[in-house]
């Protein structure tokens, strides 16, 4: 065999090695069974390319490229310069509606960075493939931790400037349960002497007195006794007190009386 047949067996061999092992890796897949989604974001919080993309938990995917869009825009008018492209199986993409969201999570405490895909409802429909869809955000950790120290700051300057005002509220707090630790336990001795239950009963009779007073009033006897000491009050207020002096003072009365 001619060294330059070799040579030209070698090098098909070596791009076929290169092909399958592209192939595998998931970098050139001629027969793929994905669609692909762009996801619109303004802090990525450490997605990389190859990052799996997860459906319920369970990986469909991954973030095929991640690209700045200075200009880019949603339809409602948001600026959006993040785009992020992922891939998902066609057997988790009827999954995916327009009532999906899609965050950005992290696996374990330090785990990988991964895209997770919360599934829509039957009703809504599915997406386009290549679709422009908005993703959430995720949280930053750094600010919130700068957050964090600033009002543990304030706390302290607060804590430094009222030290005093803040023992004080302390102290009271202290006494208040105090106080209602001996009402408890003076509760708990009323009860066990079987005072409460007495105090009970007296007010349930009080209430069944009155409920019965009440009920008297209601009646039509009760309506007439009260419109006629209504109506004996409005006839005592036209007499001065020395006409009711006089009256009284008059013989025939204190005889009548006495």
């Amino acid at each position: 065999m001619k060294s330059e047949t070799k040579v030209g067996l070698l090098f098909i061999t070596a791009v076929v090695m290169v092909v399958i092992f592209a192939y595998y890796l998931g970098a050139l897949n001629p027969f793929t069974n994905a669609h692909e989604l762009r996801l619109a974001y303004n802090y990525a919080g450490g997605v990389e390319v190859g990052s799996p993309v997860r459906v319920m938990g369970i990986p469909v995917g991954k973030v095929k490229s991640i690209v700045f869009r200075p200009d880019q825009k949603m339809e409602s008018g948001e600026e959006v310069k993040l785009e992020i492209v992922i891939t998902v199986d066609k057997s988790a993409w009827k999954t995916i509606r327009t009532d999906s969201r899609f965050y950005i999570n992290l696996a374990g405490v330090i785990g990988e960075k991964f895209i997770e895909v919360s599934p829509g409802s039957n009703e809504k429909s599915e997406f386009a493939p290549g679709q422009l869809v908005r993703g959430e955000d995720p949280p930053r950790i750094d600010q919130l931790i700068s957050q964090s120290y600033g009002l543990a700051g304030k706390i302290l300057e607060f804590v430094e400037k009222n030290e005093g005002s803040v023992i004080e509220t302390i102290n009271t707090m202290n006494k208040l349960v105090t106080n209602l630790n001996k009402a408890l336990k003076q509760m708990e001795k009323v009860q066990s002497s079987g005072q409460l239950r007495n105090i009970a009963d007296d007010w349930v009779t009080i209430s069944d007195d009155l409920a019965f007073f009440t009920q008297s009033i209601r009646s039509e006897e009760g309506k007439k006794t009260v419109h006629l000491i209504n109506k004996l009050i409005w006839r005592l207020d036209a007499l001065d007190a020395k006409a009711i002096k006089k009256f009284l003072q008059e013989e025939g009365i204190k005889a009548k009386l006495f």
